[in-house]
């Protein structure tokens, strides 16, 4: 976790994945600011309309970075989402993995 923030950054735009009001996901492109203090890590981006709404109704939220480079590693991040006053969503990080590639079929 404290390198979290910097591998963040360093990924560009993520997908911030909710659940829609029947509990279908819902996926949306984003780029993320990043602050840390006292050990808790916090993400803020300005998503839409949907995305809100769904931070809004079930806070369990996803962040998936994919990996930058071929045979990279994906960046998977699981926070509790808010709305702040400015419509920004909010996302306190509560645990986070760096996924290894899926073998390709045929090449084990």
């Amino acid at each position: 976790m404290t390198d979290l923030p910097d591998e963040i950054v360093s990924r560009g735009p993520g997908f911030l994945l909710s659940s829609i009001m029947d509990s279908r996901p819902h996926a949306a492109h984003l780029w993320f600011q990043v602050a840390a203090a006292d050990g808790q890590v916090q993400m803020r981006t300005l998503a839409g309309r949907t995305a809100q709404a769904n931070c809004r109704m079930r806070p369990a939220v996803t962040v998936l970075f994919p990996a930058v480079e071929e045979g990279g590693h994906s960046l998977i991040v699981d926070g509790e989402a808010r709305v702040d006053e400015d419509d920004f969503v909010v996302i306190s990080v509560v645990g986070a993995v760096l996924h290894r590639p899926a073998p390709v079929p045929g090449q084990q």
